[in-house]
């Protein structure tokens, strides 16, 4: 029997893999794919690692290191395995994996989830008309032209103002890629500032605010894209329809954290994050059952989603401790002007201050208010410039939140 089950390997699970082998425990780390790596393998871009390693690595060095480490410590790899069953009820956890050795069963005391999220596709942000060759997300596109040599076409359409997309088209630009026009409904983009200068501005590539895809045009191969303007409410404007010719459309539209597979054990979703429901140590609402990375919620940087595997691990090691737990949990609910929040509770006796994410919901100078179901402020903290494109960390002393019955976070604009 394992110690822990680490099912994804991402940079998130190889992070709590060797976490926990660091820690002494016999780990198994399960990924489906040939290699370890998850998404990173094909993030050739640089700016991974500076905050953990206080330098800008390029995806595949930024795993590499993990992946070093892994094979130091001895880590239990399975490559090529699919996990098909878990049953995860008391303290006993059975895994059921499908590889090219056949059909195998795992038992645990415990696991951890990090498998990442998925690209939302067209079909969820109702775009309409035929279905052509030339479509493609962000993530496929990277995959084609990082680790195959292919480009996907010469006239591009990308769909999307966040990171992912102004990242495939620097490199498509530098690829050599006849033209490139990204369109989004905000009225600037919602990715990184550094990344608007270094991918967008630098270059110089077009783009358009306030604009849609009502439909792809074509038949075997894509032929173009109706643009449409829209209002400030995203609403389409009468009469602004327009065809853009194109080859090839990149949609980077999102991605959704891949909760489905924890639902399925019985783990609370949450609604706003579409992550599992997790406490001050990434554990999941089975017992037992922890999760990391970008499938709690999307991180904005990898160092984040690293740091989620890091205190799920430490969490890892207070449940098969037996540590004590709260005898009342501590609801932790995002308050005014905040998107999505991170954790849901505080539930075990520590010390350790609580590492919480959230995602504001306004733009500016702002201060972040922890406060008890009173409305009594616990703690502030000040940030120069908040926006909904980037997550915000904050650590909450033990002692400030001591006694509240409910915690609520706030972001209040100056």
């Amino acid at each position: 029997m394992k110690d822990v089950v680490v099912i994804g390997g991402g940079p998130s699970g190889m992070a709590a893999a060797v976490k926990l082998a660091e820690k002494g425990y016999d780990v198994a780390l399960i990924e489906r794919k040939e290699e370890l790596g998850g998404i990173l393998d094909q993030c050739i871009h640089d700016g991974f690692g500076t905050k953990i390693f206080g330098k800008a690595l390029s995806g595949p060095e930024f795993a590499g290191h993990f992946v070093d480490e892994v094979n130091k410590l001895g880590v239990e790899v399975h490559l090529n395995t699919y996990v098909k069953y878990v049953k995860a009820e008391g303290d006993l956890k059975e895994l059921v994996t499908v590889s090219p050795r056949g059909v195998e069963g795992i038992k645990a005391r415990s696991i951890v989830y990090a498998i990442g999220c998925r690209e939302r596709h067209p079909f969820e942000i109702k775009v309409g008309g035929t279905r052509p060759a030339g479509v493609y997300t962000a993530g496929m596109v990277q995959r084609l032209v990082n680790l195959y040599g292919i480009l996907p076409g010469k006239r591009i359409l990308i769909v999307g103002g966040g990171d992912v997309g102004m990242i495939v088209a620097r490199h498509l630009y530098l690829e050599g890629t006849g033209s490139i026009l990204i369109v989004f409904p905000e009225e600037f983009f919602a990715g990184l500032p550094r990344n608007v200068q270094q991918c967008i501005l630098d270059f110089e590539i077009p783009f358009r605010p306030r604009t849609i895809v009502r439909e792809i045009v074509g038949k075997e191969r894509v032929e173009g894209a109706i643009l449409m303007r829209v209002d400030e409410n995203w609403r389409p404007i009468p009469g602004t329809e327009e065809f853009y010719p194109c080859d090839t459309v990149i949609f980077s539209v999102g991605l959704v954290p891949y909760s489905e597979k924890m639902g399925k054990i019985g783990a609370e979703i949450d609604p706003r994050t579409r992550g599992p429901v997790v406490n001050e140590f990434f554990e999941s609402t089975v017992r037992g059952v922890f999760a990391a990375g970008n499938l709690v919620q999307i991180f904005d940087y990898v160092d984040d989603a690293v740091e989620s595997a890091y205190i799920a691990a430490d969490g890892v090691e207070k449940y098969l401790a037996g540590e004590e737990r709260l005898d009342n949990p501590v609801p932790f609910k995002p308050g005014s002007n905040v998107r999505t929040l991170t954790p849901h509770r505080l539930e075990w006796e520590d010390e350790r201050p609580v590492v919480a994410f959230l995602r504001p919901a306004i733009e500016g100078r702002a201060w972040i208010v922890i406060r008890d179901e009173k409305g009594q402020v616990l703690r502030k903290e000040f940030r120069q410039y908040v926006r909904p494109s980037t997550l915000e960390r904050i650590e909450v002393p033990r002692e400030a939140i001591e006694g509240a019955e409910e915690v609520y976070v706030d972001v209040a604009g100056i």
